[in-house]
């Protein structure tokens, strides 16, 4: 859910007025469908006039666009342009092959993640052909505690880790087999390095089980991870040590692909 953004006279400058903006188009980006000015100011507790002054100004910058059939909003042309940009920054149009490959031979559905704060956020998706899949498209958020692509990043990011394990810092329990307890996840942790890949054994959905592998993109803390998802009747727990490997090859393929420097 989006989180409520106060008012403050109803004057919007500087970096209030790029927090609002990018709230409300992140608002119609995850509703996927026309969204009403209306529906803007209540979803993110601004007044109507503020919230039609940052729709204005979206629109005239193209970031926004009005269907004149019902007056509401959708992202526009700019948006359209800022995300093939994006795409073609993160060489998804080289590693998507990879995640393809991968896809055929497990036979089931593939994510390619990036660190976003405490998430992993898909940022690529091939999907399984088989009827019964676990969906999760593009812009969908993995916890990195309850996550195949967040635990190899973790894994791989010690400050990340240290961070998110400090004293007084909670886990939240979002499915049974979550884990909770910081030295489980650390132990969790500690054989992901030396195996190589993850696994999420129900931890954030129930009746899906995961694998996962981190992508080095570069020399320094590992910042995305490559998953296979798939329906807990066809993943086994005993599966994942023969899933495991492919899934490093991939993450391998895909950080030999990218050029020196970059960086997710």
């Amino acid at each position: 859910m989006t989180a409520s953004i106060s008012e403050d006279g109803g004057r919007v400058v500087g970096a209030q007025a790029i927090s609002r903006a990018f709230a409300v188009l992140h608002l119609v980006r995850d509703r996927g469908t026309d969204v009403g000015v209306g529906q803007i100011a209540r979803e993110l507790g601004l007044t109507l006039s503020t919230a039609h002054r940052i729709v204005r100004a979206l629109v005239a910058e193209g970031y926004l666009t009005q269907n004149e059939t019902n007056e509401r909003y959708y992202l526009g042309g700019s948006a359209l342009l800022l995300g093939q940009a994006a795409y073609r920054n993160f060489r998804l149009d080289v590693v998507r092959p990879v995640l393809e490959r991968l896809a055929t031979r497990t036979g089931e559905s593939v994510n390619l993640g990036v660190l976003a704060g405490s998430y992993a956020i898909v940022v690529e998706r091939v999907e399984s052909p088989q009827p019964l899949r676990f969906t999760q498209p593009p812009g969908t958020r993995a916890p990195l505690h309850a996550s195949a692509m967040g635990k190899a990043v973790l894994a791989f990011n010690d400050d990340l880790a240290a961070r998110l394990l400090a004293p007084g810092n909670t886990l939240e329990p979002i499915q049974p087999n979550t884990y909770t307890d910081a030295d489980r996840l650390r132990a969790d942790l500690a054989e992901t390095r030396a195996r190589g890949w993850s696994t999420d054994d129900e931890e954030s959905h129930v009746g899906v089980r995961c694998v996962g592998a981190p992508v080095h993109d570069g020399p320094g803390p590992c910042r995305a991870a490559v998953a296979v998802q798939a329906p807990a009747l066809r993943m086994p727990t005993q599966r994942f040590a023969d899933v495991g490997p492919d899934v490093v090859q991939a993450a391998k393929e895909i950080a030999a692909l990218l050029p020196p420097g970059h960086s997710f």
